[in-house]
């Protein structure tokens, strides 16, 4: 028996019958027994240790889970503010550069600045001379003159600039008002502090934020005072995006510039004190506190059965602490008690509640964001947030309306119904005046069913059941760019925690809006091009597989016509490419207006369209139809209020007839349409079969062109220039031979045009070069003297290299420059008369002399002929040949003697093969004469011997 009960019988029946309702007075009899103070300390011990450790356990717990739930928070708030950063800067790109485009349209900022580009620019300024060392812009110049930065101007794209002052630091952004020509001058502007760095009343409570540049400079911080912290946080550098200073719980996220605004990243901080959540973990303490002190009390009186009804909902308890470490927040702690313990678990039941909502509209927003960045699914995403909405308000009823963006007012209602879980999708157009205020309230309007007339979108709500409304707008591009409306039938179900987690997905679905936006604009990037609209190669490609495989089906016949504009580099070049950019604009105009419903009108890059003609009964039709083209290009273009002609030639490729796949069917065309310019423009060709075989022989001949030097099969032939007033030898022009093993010789007017075509006439010219300069060397050292010509072609004076070909020629081989002798045609001389001539002058103070041949068959001007350094006029053969035949041509030829020895010229007619063309000449006092009728191109042995021959004063 127990020291401590009562002895009598009565007594002993007494506290049996009464044990479980021991009263306080009755319970402290057995204090003065010491095993009765033992064993009330035993039990008083084996309660106080396992709450002690139940507590510590579940403070632990729920402390660590505040504390990565403050992490994430942080981590999503510098994720959300990074992003919104990033996107008000790129949205003020956008603006500032449709005002760039308006400024290249000769309109004034003040023009093309709309309304928004007051809230987004503080100021807009243009600095034209910001990238010609104009000293009043030379701190910006020399900012922007950074290869970098250039390069973006140059791209079309801004530099974003930092200016730091005593009032804060200057958020600027610099584009090039002309990207084409960027020393025009920049558009800048400083933006509004409050638009770049956002509200920031945004950020989740007690969250700070700051922004620093790569230098660790303060550029903003939401509280002015952190900006040190800031600064420290940086300086300790960022291995780890999340950690603690001081006081202070913080996470990083760099916000990536370089590739877009030319400056280096920025580092976005968010920051939340570490004591933030104390008071609330107080409170948990007492509840604690509590919980030990009703422990001891409750063993103290009721011993074993009390232990009982204590350790069952500690029990509890803790598999609920356990289940919220575990994010398991469906099922609640069951404590049907109205003590402290069932107070413990109803907090417990909500918080978790409340935090299984938050947790759940994270991964709801996180879903969303994932498809955001995936593949911007709208449906999915609608679907998503009104499953979401579903699992807030179980018995709600949602409707969403995104609007088409051709009609803001019109689009497809989401309807979905918690009760059966279906969702209806049906067209609707929205009051003008509903969205008008709701564009005006960012919180939304409430509507009670029952209070008055509601619009039809929401009738669908109510006709569901609910009681009450709650419509959200959805913002995008600054506009109602959509509804949310959520109708409950219990009015009261509505708090201001759901409301917001509506918001918050409301808000994504704008995000999700402006990436489908982005996207959808990025995919006709991709398949359209930039200046004109047209579809590009990708989509025509893709286009002309779809028509062919449909005209198998159909039995009829598709059409692909290539057009290339005849005039238009001539046009480009007097007009600039702004000009050749308006002029391209209204020929895909032209083409698209004489096409018919399901033509596609392609751009294929430069002055090149193609036009695919499906469903054709004949070839005809097609015939027609470029025709029709062919007519539309020919009338003039009226660009800067002055008329231009261009033309164009066509050449027509049919399906199936001329090729079965899409890129045979386009070279095929390109075929017959350079057939067309070869055969004097303006013209349509349909591709034959001996187009290919031509096709076919170039290819050979390039092949084997590219290879020509290597193996040695080239050599130099010399045609003889004689001197008419003696008919001595006066010089001698090099002119090039190919022959090949397999194809023999092969015409100088096949490969020398082919060379220059492929790229390959700079090593050809090179080569001749040196070759001349060696003979030339070995015939000075013979004791000859005599000057040899070498033909140059265009692409190697615009190489820009000739002179240093010419001069390390001449330092290898020893010659005498005077012996050499570079001929140049007039239409080298035309594409860039200035740059030429630079050239021509270098190359003729190295004594080298400078010969124009071909003269009278360009565009012969006095103006030039005085301007360049051309020592020797050479008369075109075309001229020659009809010289005593033609009196007209006779005429052309003694004026342009006569206005060569006025010029200060030698004249050197080529192409003389009559006696009585030689009589002419000499009598019109002609210099010298070159042709066959004096000797055909011989070899550098015939030359030699025909040198020998010569006396060595004829030789000159």
């Amino acid at each position: 028996m127990s020291a401590w009960l009562p002895t009598t019988p009565t007594e002993s029946g007494i506290a049996t019958a009464m044990f479980p309702l021991l009263k306080l007075p009755i319970q402290g009899l057995f204090l003065r027994s010491q095993v009765a103070r033992r064993v009330f300390l035993l039990f008083l011990t084996s309660a106080l240790i396992p709450a002690l450790l139940l507590g510590v356990l579940a403070y632990w717990h729920m402390r660590t889970m505040d504390e990565q739930h403050v992490n994430r928070q942080l981590a999503l708030e510098a994720g959300n503010y990074t992003s919104g950063l990033y996107e008000r800067l790129l949205g003020a790109h956008f603006m500032l550069s449709v005002q760039a485009a308006g400024l290249r349209q000769g309109l004034t900022v003040a023009d093309t600045s709309p309304d928004q580009a007051h809230r987004v620019f503080k100021r807009i300024n243009v600095h034209e001379q910001a990238l010609s060392g104009s000293p009043q812009d030379a701190d910006l110049g020399q900012r922007l003159q950074q290869p970098q930065a250039l390069a973006h101007l140059m791209r079309g794209d801004s530099v974003l600039l930092t200016r730091p002052d005593t009032a804060g630091t200057h958020i600027e952004l610099a584009t090039a008002i002309n990207p084409a020509q960027a020393a025009r001058g920049v558009l800048l502007a400083e933006l509004e502090p409050d638009h770049v760095w956002g509200d920031a009343d945004d950020l989740a409570h007690q969250t700070q934020a700051c922004v620093l540049d790569a230098s660790a400079q303060v550029l903003y911080c939401s509280d002015m005072q952190l900006t040190a912290v800031a600064a420290d946080i940086v300086a300790q550098g960022l291995d780890q995006p999340t950690g603690t200073s001081g006081v202070w719980q913080f996470n990083t996220r760099r916000l990536f510039l370089r590739a877009r605004f030319a400056v280096d990243d920025w580092t976005v901080i968010t920051l939340r004190p570490q004591g933030a959540s104390d008071a609330g973990w107080s409170r948990l303490a007492y509840y604690f506190l509590g919980i030990i002190l009703l422990t001891l009390l409750l063993v103290a009186l009721l011993s074993g059965v009390q232990l009982r009804r204590i350790l069952v909902p500690l029990e509890r308890l803790i598999d609920g602490t356990r289940r919220i470490a575990r994010e398991e927040f469906a099922q609640p702690v069951m404590v049907r008690r109205d003590d402290e313990f069932g107070q413990l678990a109803q907090a417990l039941n909500k918080m978790a509640a409340r935090l299984g909502r938050q947790m759940g509209t994270l991964r709801a927003l996180a879903e969303i964001d994932h498809e955001i960045l995936s593949r911007v699914d709208m449906e999915q995403i609608i679907s998503r947030v009104q499953e979401r909405l579903h699992e807030l308000w179980p018995k709600a009823v949602t409707s969403m309306v995104v609007f088409d963006q051709q009609a803001a007012d019109f689009g497809i209602v989401h309807l979905y119904s918690g009760v059966n879980d279906v969702t209806s999708k049906m067209p609707s157009r929205l009051e003008p005046w509903l969205l008008e205020q709701l564009a005006r309230d960012y919180d939304g309007l409430w509507f009670d069913v029952g209070g008055g007339e509601l619009p039809d979108f929401l009738s669908m709500v109510a006709e569901a059941g609910a009681r009450r409304i709650l419509v959200l707008p959805i913002f995008w591009n600054e506009k109602v760019s959509g509804l949310l409306a959520v109708g409950l039938l219990e009015p009261r179900e509505f708090s201001n925690e759901l409301v917001q987690q509506a918001r918050d997905l409301v808000n994504r679905i704008g995000v999700a809006l402006a990436a489908h936006a982005r996207d959808e604009q990025l995919k006709f990037r991709a398949y359209h091009d930039a200046l004109t609209g047209l579809p590009n190669r990708p989509l025509l490609v893709e286009r002309l597989n779809q028509e062919m495989a449909h005209t198998r089906r159909n039995g009829k016949q598709l059409a692909v016509l290539f057009i290339d504009l005849d005039r238009f580099k001539k046009i480009n070049d007097s007009l600039g490419h702004e000009g050749g950019d308006r002029l391209l604009c209204q020929v895909a105009e032209r083409l698209t207006s004489c096409t018919r419903e399901g033509d596609t009108v392609a751009r294929m890059g430069g002055d090149e369209f193609v036009v695919l003609l499906p469903d054709l009964g004949n070839a005809q039709l097609a015939a027609r139809l470029a025709s029709e083209m062919l007519g539309l290009l020919a009338e003039p273009f009226i660009i800067e209020g002055s008329s231009n002609y261009v033309g164009a030639s066509i050449g027509v490729a049919i399906f199936p007839d001329d090729g079965s796949i899409a890129p045979e069917l386009l070279k095929k065309a390109d075929m017959a349409m350079y057939r067309a310019k070869a055969t004097g423009r303006g013209r349509i060709i349909f591709f034959e079969e001996s187009m290919n075989l031509v096709q076919q022989e170039q290819s050979v001949l390039e092949r084997e062109l590219r290879l020509a030097i290597e193996r040695g099969q080239f050599s130099l032939r010399y045609q003889p220039r004689i001197r008419l007033s003696d008919g001595k030898l006066a010089g001698a022009e090099a002119l090039l031979r190919w022959q090949h093993p397999e194809l023999g010789w092969v015409s100088p007017d096949k490969f020398i045009p082919l060379a220059e075509e492929v790229g390959l006439i700079d090593e050809i010219g090179g080569w001749v070069l040196r070759q001349v300069c060696a003979q030339l060397g070995q015939w000075q050292t013979a004791g000859y003297r005599i000057t040899l010509s070498v033909n140059v072609s265009g692409r190697q004076l615009r190489s820009g290299r000739l002179g240093q070909q010419v001069q390390q020629a001449l330092n290898e081989s020893g010659v005498v420059p005077a012996a050499l002798e570079l001929e140049v045609t007039e239409g080298t001389l035309i594409d860039n008369i200035e740059e030429v001539g630079e050239q021509l002058g270098q190359i003729k103070q190295t004594g080298v002399g400078i010969a124009l041949d071909d003269f009278g068959t360009g565009y012969s001007s006095l103006s030039y002929l005085q301007r360049l350094p051309i020592d020797i006029l050479k008369i075109d053969r075309a001229f020659i040949r009809e010289l005593g035949r033609s009196d007209g041509a006779g005429s052309i030829v003694h004026s342009i003697i006569a206005l060569a020895h006025a010029l200060g010229k030698t004249v050197v007619a080529e192409g003389v093969e009559r006696e009585d063309q030689v009589e002419l000449l000499r009598i019109w006092q002609c210099e010298q004469a070159q042709g066959n009728y004096h000797s055909l191109p011989i070899t550098a042995d015939e030359l030699e011997a025909l040198m020998t021959r010569s006396r060595p004063a004829e030789i000159a």
